[in-house]
């Protein structure tokens, strides 16, 4: 992956006139010393402060940041987003906002307790294809939408890349409904300017998953897929 397209490469090089990144936080020191690598490199950027995940609270103490971008593994969004909220800060946080209801309703009373603001990044948004989509659609080029018929095949090269690593752990991500399909549902509220009445959504592990490899006999791809 280019530096490029990582956030905190568009925050220094894009938005500087309008923000200052001032620390990272993660549980990887050596990926927050790439971070730092990278911005001195390419963007001739001062070193960044770094803290260590434990140290979250600490961070926000000292640095009094605005606002915090929340990149976590998806079942840890919740901890550090209401945590931000409540020490006073406004929270961007990747998608999907968290992977169950009582997590999301944690974060709505915590959003709701605090004041604060909390955005909820769809980068799928600014594909080039999904933005022009939008563009067209504002402008009455197509006429007016009356029905969306959105399909999605995940092939077994990039649908096999979400059960190699944590993904594939519903406990991490919500399952493919969730950490994937997030995506998908948000493509089709873009384009049309509007937000769903309701939302029914099934599934089920009709290739992946032990049984299904070893009975399909593809254990050896099973065993390649989930590091076993």
């Amino acid at each position: 992956m280019e530096e490029l397209n990582f956030f905190y490469g568009a925050i220094v090089r894009d938005f500087k006139e309008t923000c200052k990144l001032v620390a990272f936080c993660d549980l990887n020191k050596t990926r927050m010393d790439y971070a730092n690598r990278l911005l001195e490199e390419k963007y001739n950027h001062s070193k960044i402060n770094t803290y260590v995940h434990s140290d979250f609270e600490k961070m926000i103490e000292v640095e009094k940041p605005d606002t915090v971008i929340v990149t976590t593994v998806d079942r840890t969004h919740h901890t550090y987003i209401i945590k931000a909220l409540e020490l006073g800060c406004d929270v961007i946080t990747e998608k999907p906002l968290t992977i169950d209801t009582e997590k999301c309703q944690a974060i709505i009373d915590a959003t709701n307790r605090t004041g604060r603001e909390l955005r909820v990044a769809f980068n799928y948004r600014y594909a080039p294809h999904n933005t022009k989509i939008r563009e067209l659609i504002m402008n009455d080029v197509i006429g007016k939408v009356t029905s969306v018929n959105f399909e999605w095949a995940l092939d077994t090269q990039h649908g096999a890349d979400y059960f190699r690593r944590w993904h594939r752990d519903k406990r991490n991500s919500g399952g493919l409904l969730v950490h994937k399909s997030t995506h998908h549902f948000d493509l089709v509220n873009f384009w049309l300017g509007t937000t769903p009445e309701t939302v029914y959504a099934t599934g089920g592990l009709r290739f992946y998953g032990r049984e299904n490899a070893e009975a399909r006999g593809v254990t050896q791809f099973y065993q390649r897929a989930h590091g076993s």
